[in-house]
């Protein structure tokens, strides 16, 4: 007897399709410590990051490392979902 292998993989795509109409993500809202939370794991991903590359953790204003800091921690905040105000 030879069995299609395709098979199996269409069945494992119809019972995954049953369970993404989930709405999970619209029924959860942030509170109000969520953003300083995401701020401080920010700040220390960025710190790590900062330190591998060789740069001073906290850079004075006027250095390059400061804006590539900020932008860092930029993209860190809008990966946890937060726009810049």
């Amino acid at each position: 007897m030879i069995r299609n292998p395709f098979s199996h993989a269409a069945a494992a795509l119809l019972i995954l399709g049953g369970c993404s109409g989930s709405d999970n993500a619209t029924r959860w809202e942030p509170t109000r410590s969520a953003q300083s939370v995401a701020e401080s794991e920010c700040a220390e991903q960025v710190d790590v990051k900062m330190q591998l590359r060789g740069y001073p953790r906290r850079p004075s204003p006027e250095t390059p490392q400061f804006s590539y800091r900020r932008e860092i921690f930029s993209k860190c905040m809008r990966d946890k979902g937060y726009r810049e105000e």
